[in-house]
């Protein structure tokens, strides 16, 4: 059956994710051109270290919403939580949590690289909108969840503010996913008029209402005249409002429209959908694939600490103090062999040598994203997830539980005999299962 995102009746912009992979194919180029254009060099160091933070502190976005935003249910903002659950129907997902707070730039973004995916709306911008307004732009939002959009927009901003730094870096993709979830908006409002006054107000604010949107339509003929006025989109991380517009009326005219309304049309009347995805176990592969791309992350993160050490180099005292520590005979080996690294110099770490800070640091970076995220950068990027019991996330401390697990199997031999099962023995131990992110939702 085909889904929303998939399939000949793909509502995905045409070169939505070849953008996506040339984006990130070029990264390297556009990483050395902001470098040369910012007067400093970005090393690989410091982007890996900006993927790690930002995956946890979008981890703990739910608790900054749950602290500092109000939660929308059936008695705060009814008519908001309606809304956002008549789009979840329409398009056959799970409903997402709704959050208002206040934001005087975003009128309503979604953040989340995982469940529990949230809609967060402006507090400053609610009131503006009409009910058919609100159901384009929080459709288009749940767009951007259901088509996997906020599991990279999230680590980019969790804000939904990009910085003019993603914009260019990012731009071409994060535009081009604009588009799609505008496709979405005008299927849950079923109104080219609605989507089209919903754009203005997010635009304009208030103002929006009094703008003459024919008027402002025509504006697009002079920039097509003159393409050097183009040139400003492709350094914004967003359309130009005249161009959604444009696209909009090019969809409503399309025979995909047409398919898809009568589809969330039906689907109005039916049932909430509960977030029951099938347990799609991860094969060896995957998980192989998933490894590597986290001992890469690791490799470059810890040279950046070594740096750091460098930088705190004890005096010559201290030095004389910690080798003569070393040399005691009292002294276990492995600490000796620490301490005679961290006075040598060097700042050198491998795994070799008896050095056991790059697995040490693989351990910590593990289990953090794994028990606050559900995932390392890793197991996103071959779109895994790590999950408990009912596809619960699995906290600090079943993390830690997982790992200790997976040691102790190495250390028992088992584990070398199952490397190639889709349940691994450590995690019938634990209660953990590594499944895919994205698996299928049935309807």
């Amino acid at each position: 059956m085909t889904t929303l995102f998939a399939g000949r009746g793909s509502l995905r912009v045409r070169g939505e994710r070849a953008t996506f992979v040339w984006t990130l194919l070029t990264l390297p180029i556009t990483v050395v051109v902001l470098g040369w254009v910012l007067q400093h060099a970005i090393t690989w160091q410091e982007i890996a270290l900006l993927v790690v933070v930002a995956m946890v502190y979008v981890s703990f976005a739910r608790g900054r919403l749950l602290g500092g935003g109000l939660r929308v249910h059936a008695g705060q903002f009814g008519h908001v939580h309606a809304v956002v659950e008549e789009c979840a129907r329409r398009m056959r997902m799970p409903t997402p949590h709704a959050f208002v707070r206040d934001d005087p730039f975003v009128p309503v973004v979604a953040i989340g690289i995982g469940e529990p995916y949230a809609v967060v709306l402006s507090a400053q911008y609610i009131e503006h909108f009409a009910d058919d307004e609100l159901r384009f732009l929080i459709g288009r939002e749940l767009g951007h969840i259901a088509a996997g959009h906020t599991r990279f927009t999230s680590l980019l901003s969790a804000n939904g503010r990009e910085s003019g730094v993603i914009a260019l870096a990012f731009g071409s993709w994060l535009r081009r996913i604009d588009y799609t979830a505008d496709r979405i908006g005008l299927l849950c409002c079923g109104s080219l008029d609605a989507a089209i006054r919903a754009i203005a107000v997010s635009t304009f604010g208030s103002v929006g209402r009094k703008v003459d949107l024919g008027a402002f339509a025509e504006q697009l003929k002079e920039l097509h005249e003159e393409p050097s006025l183009r040139l400003a989109e492709w350094t914004a991380s967003t359309p130009y409002a005249t161009n959604r517009i444009a696209a909009l009326h090019r969809f409503a005219r399309d025979p995909l429209y047409t398919l898809w309304a009568q589809r969330f049309a039906e689907n109005v009347s039916a049932p909430a959908v509960a977030d029951a995805r099938e347990a799609v176990y991860a094969g060896f592969w995957r998980r192989t694939a998933a490894f590597c791309v986290d001992v890469a992350v690791i490799q470059a993160i810890v040279p950046a600490a070594t740096a750091v050490q460098k930088t705190l180099t004890p005096s010559p005292a201290a030095t004389a103090a910690l080798k003569g520590v070393a040399a005691d005979p009292d002294t276990p080996s492995w600490l000796a062999s620490f301490v005679n690294q961290a006075t040598s110099g060097h700042g050198h770490v491998t795994v070799a040598g008896g050095s056991y800070v790059l697995w040490l640091a693989m351990a910590v970076y593990v289990i953090i994203l794994v028990g606050l995220v559900g995932q390392t950068f890793g197991m996103m990027v071959s779109d895994l997830r790590v999950v408990g019991p009912n596809r619960a996330r699995i906290g600090i401390v079943r993390a830690t539980g997982r790992y200790v697990s997976l040691v102790a199997s190495l250390f028992a031999i088992v584990g070398w005999f199952a490397i190639f099962r889709r349940v691994q023995p450590y995690e019938k131990w634990s209660g953990t299962r590594l499944v895919s992110g994205s698996a299928v939702v049935r309807s």
